[in-house]
């Protein structure tokens, strides 16, 4: 019993819950209660633009840093720009490229490089404006630099290596490292003889057909693999007419891959660097003659293995990479000699007086245009032949004692038979000059 009463006091609450409801009910209508109202759902399209928005009130995030302009190396590709030749006049005046801004910090030689640039671009337009603009814009090219040079110099920081060089050497070494870069002349022009017949007033002529197949490099001709690359032309495969040129094109893209093989070999590798850079230069080609359904290179019909190559280096017109090398007689300076000295051009004779002889002629005459040089180049020859004879004995020994003549006039003939008649020259340019003589 007691539990029951327990039970039933336990039960009390929900009932007297119960009763007052009914009571409620009974006692008549009542107001209906206020209905919850639930937040409508969220739109789809809301919900896709809400990180967005989000987004938006947050910072912006930093801006990517500008990227860098074309390099080569730890340069800018363009650097250090062509020396004006008559060879390249053609190109002179035409726009030069945009030059890329560096970035802000951490790239200062590089923003020095490309103020070089623009401000020889600005000097070169000047003289776009001249008669004659070829000799305005040599001594600008080298006013330039030298500026550059100076700039270098004024930092305490690792100096471009051409300006720990003076006067011609360091002009020699900008000319180099042009050539190096790709932006030389020589490289510049698919063909020499094209380019110095071209005029702003006369069509370019065709390309000339390159020399095919080079030769193999070995120990006798490494020398004349790296010292004459900036002299051999680099045959762009753009610069032939789009059809009826198809084995010159390719041709023209296997021997600039080569010359870009030969250029790492030169500055670090060697002959085997060279040969294997040959060697795949010339399998590349053959693979491009054989995807095509043209007549092949006989000897890429030779297999994969030595008999290709000794079928290569046999058929090579310039085995000993010697093409641009002239042995000339400056006794009587012709119009296409001056043109060829006064374009990408090298004395490699080092006997005294030669270098000094053609330097001060070079220097003096070269920025003249074509119909003055000659008789400048004849009055520098014989101001210079004076001076050398009337300066200390202990500067060169004058071995054909051409200084101890009676007259000027056999003085000069001394000169023109017993120093100037054989020099050897590497040019851009051999097509002008006489062949090799023995």
């Amino acid at each position: 019993m007691a539990a029951f009463l327990l039970l039933l006091l336990l039960t009390a609450p929900p009932l007297r819950l119960a009763a007052g409801a009914g009571a409620e009910a009974a006692a008549g209508p009542r107001e209906p209660p206020a209905q919850v109202r639930l937040p409508p759902p969220l739109d789809l399209e809301q919900a896709l633009r809400l990180p967005v928005a989000l987004q938006e009130e947050q910072d912006p995030p930093p801006s990517l840093p500008p990227p860098l302009p074309p390099l080569r190396g730890s340069n800018l590709a363009a650097f250090p720009p062509a020396r004006p030749a008559a060879a390249a006049a053609a190109e002179l005046c035409r726009p030069p490229p945009a030059v890329a801004d560096p970035p802000p910090t951490g790239f200062s030689h590089l923003r020095r490089q490309a103020e070089a640039l623009r401000r020889l671009a600005g000097r070169l337009a000047d003289c776009c404006r001249r008669p004659r603009p070829l000799p305005c814009a040599q001594r600008a090219w080298a006013e330039v630099l030298d500026d550059f040079c100076a700039d270098e110099f004024a930092v305490k920081t690792r100096h471009y290596h051409c300006c720990k060089r003076r006067g011609a050497e360091r002009q020699r070494c900008f000319e180099d490292e042009a050539a190096d870069a790709g932006t030389g002349p020589a490289a510049a022009l698919g063909s020499p003889a094209a380019s110095v017949a071209a005029s702003p007033s006369a069509p370019p002529l065709p390309p000339l057909l390159p020399a095919f197949p080079p030769g193999e490099p070995t120990a006798a001709n490494m020398d004349n693999v790296c010292r004459l690359r900036r002299f051999r032309p680099v045959h762009r495969p753009e610069a032939f007419p789009p059809s009826g040129f198809g084995p010159a094109k390719s041709r023209a893209r296997a021997l600039a891959r080569l010359e870009r093989g030969y250029a790492g070999c030169c500055r670090a590798g060697g002959l085997e660097c060279a040969r294997t850079a040959w060697r795949q230069a010339l399998g590349r080609f053959c693979e491009e003659e054989s995807a095509v359904k043209t007549k092949q290179h006989r000897c890429c019909r030779q297999g994969g293995g030595e008999s290709r190559w000794r079928c290569f280096a046999a058929e090579a017109p310039h085995p000993g990479y010697d093409r641009e090398l002239r042995n000339v007689s400056l006794a009587r300076l012709s119009p296409p000699l001056l043109r060829a000295l006064c374009g990408p051009a090298r004395l490699l004779t080092k006997q005294k007086p030669v270098p000094a002889l053609v330097q001060s002629i070079t220097a003096a005459c070269c920025p003249h245009d074509e119909a003055q040089r000659a008789a400048c180049a004849e009055n520098e020859k014989s101001r210079a032949i004076a001076a050398l004879c009337s300066s200390e004995r202990g500067s060169w020994k004058d071995p054909a004692r051409c200084c101890s003549a009676a007259s000027a006039q056999d003085r000069q003939r001394c000169f023109d038979a017993g120093y100037l008649a054989s020099v050897s020259l590497a040019t851009a340019t051999p097509e002008l000059l006489p062949p090799l003589q023995d």
